[in-house]
């Protein structure tokens, strides 16, 4: 049986790529890693990894990164768009900088890359393209806007696609990771605003726990997360959507309750009720 090939996007080293590149090498698959930076996935290489340099937010990357993998392996038979960027903060504050980079990269860099890729998976008849979202996805929270609308987005789009792509025999599917341990905390609180005339600042500490919430303690153990995608990945016809990790069955519930039931759990867990109004 021939190697699956797999592109993975996003596969910094201590993130969800970079352990999803080494479980899909360890069953067989010949991996191409990616990231803006070479030298951030060290040790992949150890996996049998090839690296590559790719800025899904580049289109001249992006068509540079895929035809270096079809020069080496003649096609693709697997897409990951894991490449992301975090965005935290009340909607009202959050830095357009920060905003720009976070929809730009989650959604147009993963429209980008289905774009290339999925053209190539079309005409050659067979492929899967593994969009990952997010559970917030499923229910957006305070604090976290602009990162929820962009994995709503992903959510969207993953579906629209699978009906679009599915007389080439093309399978979509979404990937909704719960709270994964992963470096994507640090990365998170590196993009807090709160301005000095911010209608939050009596919620600061809410806000900065939003940040760290997926890498507390019962976080699941990225290595863990990747045994479970990458084998529901590898089945002859992938589920649509893949849900794993902590709190990942609660955003599920929440996602079919009443909007009153959400907004109830959601504000007294993030703090919305302890925000102080404005004094007239």
């Amino acid at each position: 049986m021939i190697a699956p090939v797999v592109l993975v996007t996003g596969c910094t080293e201590g993130g969800i790529g970079y352990e999803l590149c080494k479980t899909f090498s360890k069953q067989g698959c010949r991996v191409f890693a990616t990231a803006r930076r070479i030298e951030s996935m060290k040790g992949l290489e150890d996996s049998n990894c090839t690296k590559l340099v790719l800025d899904v937010t580049n289109l001249d990357s992006i068509n540079e990164c895929f035809q270096k993998v079809i020069d080496e392996a003649g096609h693709i038979d697997i897409l990951v768009n894991n490449a992301g960027a975090p965005a935290v903060g009340a909607l009202l504050d959050v830095d357009y900088k920060v905003a720009h980079t976070c929809i730009e990269t989650n959604v147009f860099g993963v429209l980008s890359v289905c774009r290339v890729v999925g053209r190539h998976m079309a005409e050659r008849g067979s492929g899967k393209i593994v969009n990952v979202g997010s559970i917030v996805g499923y229910a957006g929270t305070p604090w976290a806007g602009i990162y929820s609308i962009s994995k709503a987005a992903v959510h969207s789009m993953s579906d629209v696609l699978r009906l679009e792509l599915k007389p080439f025999n093309v399978h979509v599917t979404v990937v909704a990771p719960g709270s994964i341990t992963s470096n994507f905390g640090n990365a998170s609180t590196k993009t807090v605003n709160i301005p000095e005339n911010s209608l939050y600042k009596s919620v600061t500490n809410f806000i900065f726990a939003r940040a760290n919430m997926s890498q507390g303690d019962s976080a699941t153990p990225t290595h863990v997360f990747a045994e479970k995608v990458v084998k529901g990945i590898l089945v002859p016809k992938p589920k649509s959507y893949i849900t794993v990790g902590t709190n990942s069955i609660t955003f599920l519930i929440l996602y079919y309750l009443p909007y009153w039931i959400k907004d109830a759990v959601l504000g007294k867990r993030l703090g919305v009720n302890q925000v102080k109004t404005l004094t007239k």
